[in-house]
């Protein structure tokens, strides 16, 4: 750990409070000047400190910002490398780009604003600075695991908003969670192949999470549809991060497809409902009518017709 890195963890220990320069430089083992040096950097990399003189630095408590040291501190899930970008086009092809250089599985790719971000069908995902989660998950799952990647995903978003104190949350088929009608987080998982096993080299899942609404509120363009599933929770993005994860490794490390099945289901709310079934250039009219158990979504068509979806895109008829 580096010295800019203790610094930021000794003021998310104590957040809220004012720790003295010199404090801090008796537990970081380093000089005032170098506590100096590390306040200076964190400030640049626009880290809101507040200074007073003759009292030190705090990370003040309405601060929403995203670090390792304040995601740990939620944290409970085991043997987890975090790593947190200031900016990235994308977590997904950072991930990707380390998992391929041999990266180990539970790495966790952070980024505090991406510029390219993604989504499914090469859609673009909004990505406001100070507002949202974005990162990736590089795993290494064995087969039964592969297909449910994105199910589990799904699961622990929603149930990990609701663990740091945020709204109630749903799951619209395969990998959208909604707080109300709107959506709050998107899901992408992306995978290669081993030839030679027939398996899964690796994988990643990105993830993002409208955590609270951006200055200005949303752009125009998402407006109507986007919706934050943690506004006034007190540092919602840390611990946001921290109980999806949280909830993914558990989900994961005891991986049961009936628990996840059965998680899953109870967090949908198409099942029921009119649907449309996009399937590229053609749309059909369906009634989602069931989840099975390997989560795939049971339609019947206008025309009686049946079909059990593995993969594709609905919409909801509101």
């Amino acid at each position: 750990m580096n010295t800019k890195e203790c610094i930021l963890k000794i003021l998310e220990e104590r957040r809220g409070e004012y720790v003295s320069g010199e404090e801090i430089a008796r537990v970081s083992g380093v000089s005032r000047t170098a506590v100096w040096k590390g306040i200076a950097a964190l400030k640049k990399e626009g880290l809101k400190l507040e200074s007073l003189t003759g009292s030190g630095y705090m990370l003040p408590r309405h601060v929403n910002a995203l670090s390792e040291q304040g995601i740990r501190k939620y944290l409970t899930a085991r043997d987890i490398d975090i790593r947190v970008y200031q900016e990235a086009d994308s977590t997904n092809n950072v991930a990707k780009k380390l998992a391929a250089e041999g990266a180990r599985e539970r790495t966790v790719i952070f980024a505090c604003k991406q510029t390219g971000g993604k989504g499914r069908a090469g859609r673009k995902f909004y990505s406001p600075p100070e507002a949202g989660v974005y990162f990736t998950v590089i795993l290494r799952p064995d087969v039964d695991k592969t297909p449910f990647l994105t199910v589990m995903a799904a699961v622990a978003v929603a149930d990990g908003i609701e663990a740091a104190g945020g709204r109630h949350t749903r799951i619209k088929w395969v990998n959208d969670v909604y707080v109300e009608d709107k959506k709050c987080c998107g899901i992408l998982t992306e995978a290669v192949a081993d030839l030679e096993s027939g398996g899964v080299e690796y994988a990643v899942t990105g993830i993002g999470i409208n955590v609270t609404e951006p200055n200005g509120g949303f752009a125009p363009e998402i407006r109507d549809i986007a919706a934050s599933a943690c506004d006034g929770v007190e540092d919602a993005r840390n611990k946001t991060a921290a109980c999806v994860l949280n909830r993914f490794f558990e989900l994961y490390d005891r991986f049961d497809r009936r628990t996840v099945a059965e998680a899953y289901r109870a967090r949908s709310f198409v099942v029921g409902r009119e649907i449309t079934v996009v399937k590229g250039d053609v749309m059909r009219a369906a009634r989602a009518t069931g989840i099975d158990g390997n989560c795939r979504l049971q339609v019947e068509y206008d025309n009686g017709e049946r079909e059990t979806l593995s993969a594709g895109e609905v919409s909801l008829k509101l």
